[in-house]
Parts: C-alpha cells; structure tokens; sequence
C-alpha cells in the first residue's frame, strides 16, 4: 500500500487560519505570533504535543474541537515541514460582522499589577468589578457584544450584568481613588454574567437570531473581570460596544436560570461529583449556556431528561465563556441535571494546593453553576420567567453546605 503524499500549507491553511490566528496574532491574547508557515514550523513538536492532547485549539466543549481527521492532516503537516520552504502567510479569520449602535467605557486610571495581590480572603484572586458608562438611554435589546481592551493577554474573562448604580456606587465608594473595586460583579440577585460571558478567543459574541439580552432603561452596564498578571504593570483601558435588534424585528428576551450550588466543601486529597436538579415549570428555548466552576472542577455536565445536552470533560476556567446550545428546548415539567466533577488531590493539575488543602466555598448566587439562558415559549410566561432566578436564588440560601457525591435535592422556586 502506498501511503498518501504528506498535507501541503494549502491543505492545513483554513484550519490553522481558524482556530489559531485568531489569538496568535501581534495584538491577540496569546504569548507568540503564529501568523506565517515558518512559525509553525519553529514550534512544531511543542505544537504537536499541544495538538495531541487536544489543549490546542483550546475548545472544551467537544463539538466545537477538530476532528480526528482534522488533527491527522496538522499533525502530519507539522511532521513533514521542513525549515527550508517558503514561509507563507497564515491569514487572519475573516472579521465577524459588527454594527456599532452603543458603546460604554470604564474610567482610566487602573494598571493591572504585574503581580498578583495579597490574598486576604480564600475566594479568586486577580478579579475586579468595573462600571461602564454612560447608562442606557432607553430599554436595550442586545444583540451581539464586543469588548476591546488595552490588555488583551492579561485579561481572562468579563461577566457582563447590569445594574441601576446603587450597589456597584457602593462598592466604588470602597475604592474611591481608583476605577472599580475588588469583588466579584454581582449585583444583588442578578449575578456576573448574567447577560453573557465574554473570554480569551470570543471577544465578539453575538446571541442567535430570535433572541436578545435585555438592558432596562436607565442602568448601567457592569462587569467583573477577571485577569492574569503578566510580569508587567499594564494600564487598563476598556470599551464595550453594543450591536442593538432593529425596532421593527421581533425577538425574544433572555433571563436566566441558574443550577447553582451555594456553598459546598471538598477535603485534602478528595474527589467525586456534586449534583444540581431543577423541574421547568413552564416550557423554555434555551440558546444559550454559562458555566460558574473554579478549577477544583474537572468536568461539568447537563442533562434534559436523561440525555446529555452539554458536556464539557476537562473544564478550565482560563477559557470560561458563554456557549451557543442548538435547538435546546425544555418542556414544561422536564427534569434538568447538572453535575460537577470534582477533584481536590495532587491527580489534579489544575489544583491550586499543593499539597491539597480543605476548603470551602461561598456564594449568594452560587459558588457553583450551569446558568441557562432562556426565553419564554409561552410570551404569558415571561413574567415568571423574568423572576425565576431570584426565586431560585432566595430559596438556595437556606441550603446546607454541600459535599461531595451529596445529590441535592430539586431547586424549589417561589413562583
């Protein structure tokens, strides 16, 4: 049998245009261009340790990753490469398409250290709170987001929420010589993120047709943003921008329901899953999924009726964001599943004890969650939609800590 002559550039180009540029790139978040043949080629067994693990292209849910076939044809470019040919142009991704309707800006004045802070609390380090303004001049119905930053390769994520001004002015005020304060972006019962997660590789994030994230008149736009120090004091400016649903095209609201775990503990060297069940009262279009996990979380799962609608098997917070979900309707009185995998011990490589340590965490709106975003099949139903999440999140506040392979039992909401 003859073997097939090795992939060309030619054959690899749109893979490696898609799914690498796209960070690798003079102003991406990555450390290093990958922008031309030759660049590849200089990395190329380091690439294809990466590439065999499937930790590059860094896509955690499966679907979204190569295929074997796809890591076949790099893996075998890669190999036959020579350091003699021509180095080519690895073109950037073609621009998704953007109207620019709003736009919001923090204040200037904040430098990510360029290391991080003092651990006073036992909670994430290296996450700050920042208001956006100006506030919304009238009721927004989002349709995409884009976020550009002056520190592309120190920011990990923003979680997008908004807010009337009075707690995130209370939390300004703690700070009041510096733009933002350092706590997580909740605000009250509507959680960080809650209009959508923005990450490494999706600084440009545009809902399905059909439906939007809503901004009331008169509040802000807030996010929590969560860093990585780079060796390098780096001055922090931010724009936001909004593409807005036309007035005279019908779409549907966003509101979230959180599966959310409020408080739960792990021991030294303990592993094992903890378990969140939810019955839909009324029937959802869910477009849209977030995920709230730290990286004592290996592994994260839903199921809808016993059947796994999202899965994500090596869960790692770097690359945390806001997943578009197909054709996921949930029926009125379907049961809705999410599991976490949890790994405290040394096996862990996301761990950041060692040795592992005891801990436990906290949080009003979940230390743990899937948040599904959801839209009202019923437009009578979008009124209790709209509180589900607080209902939700009031009634977990009388939960116990929760431990590990403990299933709790189904979120009960005041409706």
């Amino acid at each position: 049998m003859i073997d097939p002559p090795p992939p060309t550039f030619d054959d690899v180009r749109d893979l490696l245009s898609q799914n690498c540029v796209v960070c690798h790139q003079q102003e991406g978040p990555a450390p290093f261009a990958l922008t031309r043949s030759t660049d590849y080629q200089r990395r190329s067994a380091f690439i294809q340790a990466l590439v065999q693990e499937d930790r590059m292209p860094p896509h955690l849910v499966p679907a979204e990753r190569w295929s074997d076939q796809e890591k076949d044809l790099v893996l075998r470019w890669l190999a036959a490469a020579s350091g003699e040919e021509e180095s080519r142009a690895v073109p950037p991704p073609k621009a998704q398409s953007f109207r620019k309707d709003r736009s919001f800006r923090i204040p200037e004045g904040f430098v990510i250290p360029k290391e991080g802070g003092e651990r006073w609390h036992r909670g994430d380090r290296d996450v700050r709170t920042f208001r956006l303004a100006p506030r919304a001049d009238q009721m927004l119905r989002v349709q995409a987001w884009r976020f550009h930053s002056s520190a592309p390769r120190e920011v990990e994520s923003i979680g997008l929420v908004h807010d009337d001004g009075t707690i995130a002015r209370y939390g300004d005020l703690q700070e009041p010589n510096t733009p933002g304060y350092e706590m997580t972006g909740d605000m009250g019962w509507r959680p960080a993120g809650m209009l959508g997660i923005l990450g490494v590789a999706n600084r440009t994030f545009r809902i399905p047709d059909g439906f939007h994230f809503e901004v009331p008149q008169d509040h802000e736009i807030d996010f929590e943003l969560r860093f990585r120090p780079s060796g390098m004091d780096k001055p922090l400016t931010a724009t936001l921008d909004a593409e807005l649903v036309p007035e005279q095209h019908t779409s549907r609201a966003l509101q979230l329901i959180p599966l959310s775990i409020r408080s739960w503990r792990v021991k030294a060297g303990e592993s094992g899953a903890l378990e969140q069940r939810w019955v839909s009262p009324i029937d959802v279009d869910v477009p849209l999924i977030s995920v709230r996990a730290g990286r004592r979380v290996t592994g994260v799962t839903l199921t809808v009726d016993g059947e796994r609608v999202f899965e994500i098997s090596d869960w790692d917070p770097h690359w945390q964001q806001t997943w578009k979900i197909p054709n996921l309707r949930i029926a009125q009185g379907t049961q809705v599943v999410a599991t976490f995998k949890i790994d405290n011990s040394e096996d862990n490589p996301r761990n950041p004890e060692t040795p592992p340590r005891a801990i436990q965490f906290g949080r009003r709106t979940g230390a743990l969650g899937i948040w599904l975003h959801a839209a009202a099949v019923d437009p009578t139903d979008q009124s209790t939609l709209q509180q589900m999440h607080q209902s939700i999140f009031e009634a977990q506040q009388a939960d116990q800590v929760e431990t590990l392979n403990k299933v709790d039992q189904s979120l009960k909401t005041s409706l």
